[in-house]
């Protein structure tokens, strides 16, 4: 059912900005030495960031107290923002399955704004390394449309996120959906077929709100969602134009990798007419009404 509620949006940070969000401390002087912008769109850039993560975190409603578990992500800005959301007498645990980013984030931690204590993990979504009842809320922001599912379905990657939150607590989850032409459906396409190609990875991939409402329903109780309109980052574009493209493409067939490159410079060209336009993102609830399934 799709409940009426204020409008939030939220999606994780597209593949090229990983490493620059996991490493935010709202912007380390460093961080810019090859930086494209002007530092009056910089300015600009990172005021949109912060807001981005802000607005998404905000629809989670009062976390006050609450020991959450931030599931397939470690980016500093979102642990922030749970951290301070949270609060002294909670706690923030992220798990992330790329120990260079849970890394890169620890590096940073002390200079962040902690209120609530931070733990970070590398591990695996599908087997998360804590005891059945350990978190009163998961969540999860761009998780789902890169789970690889070439071995495992995206049901049991949930089911065992709902096994180690508390009878009634919740599970949060945002994702892009396909309702809204947008340029970074085709680069996550791209990014999708060449790990595929490259690595047998089967990522989800971007689909219709149904497909991720229906999987929710299918494991939690008292579900709702919603769908919110693109959230706009200024001077996202330039930011992508400017990350370069790989040198090669190792295991890959010459036609496939030369293919692959013909799609990326059309992307590209296209970034440079139209800009960076994003999806539409969908926020699924549920209530987890009993322990381990």
């Amino acid at each position: 059912m799709d409940r009426v509620a204020p409008e939030r949006t939220f999606t994780s940070p597209p593949w090229y900005l990983t490493r620059l969000l996991a490493t935010i401390t709202f912007m380390t002087e460093g961080l810019y030495r090859q930086d494209p912008l002007t530092p009056e769109e910089r300015e600009e850039f990172e005021d949109d960031l912060v807001s981005f993560s802000d607005r998404g975190l905000d629809g989670l409603g009062d976390v006050s107290g609450l020991e959450v578990l931030y599931a397939g992500g470690s980016s500093l800005l979102w642990v922030e923002g749970l951290s301070q959301r949270v609060g002294e007498h909670g706690s923030v645990t992220a798990l992330d399955a790329d120990e260079e980013r849970v890394e890169a984030t620890r590096e940073n931690l002390a200079d962040a704004d902690l209120p609530a204590p931070v733990r970070l993990v590398a591990g695996d979504v599908f087997r998360p390394p804590f005891g059945p009842g350990s978190f009163d809320l998961v969540y999860s922001a761009g998780l789902f449309h890169e789970l690889d599912v070439s071995e495992r379905t995206a049901e049991e990657a949930l089911l065992a996120l709902a096994s180690v939150v508390r009878p009634g607590g919740r599970v949060a989850t945002e994702d892009f959906v396909d309702t809204v032409p947008a340029a970074q459906l085709e680069d996550e396409k791209l990014d999708a077929d060449l790990a595929l190609a490259s690595s047998g990875e089967s990522l989800i991939g971007i689909g219709a709100p149904g497909r991720i409402v229906a999987l929710h329903e299918g494991v939690l109780s008292d579900v709702w969602w919603r769908v919110s309109r693109p959230f706009r980052i200024r001077h996202l574009d330039k930011v992508v134009l400017a990350e370069p493209e790989p040198a090669d493409l190792p295991g890959l067939p010459p036609e496939v990798a030369q293919g692959w490159r013909r799609r990326r410079e059309a992307l590209r060209e296209r970034v440079g007419r139209e800009g960076y336009t994003r999806p539409a993102t969908v926020y699924v609830e549920g209530t987890v009404a009993g322990g381990r399934r």
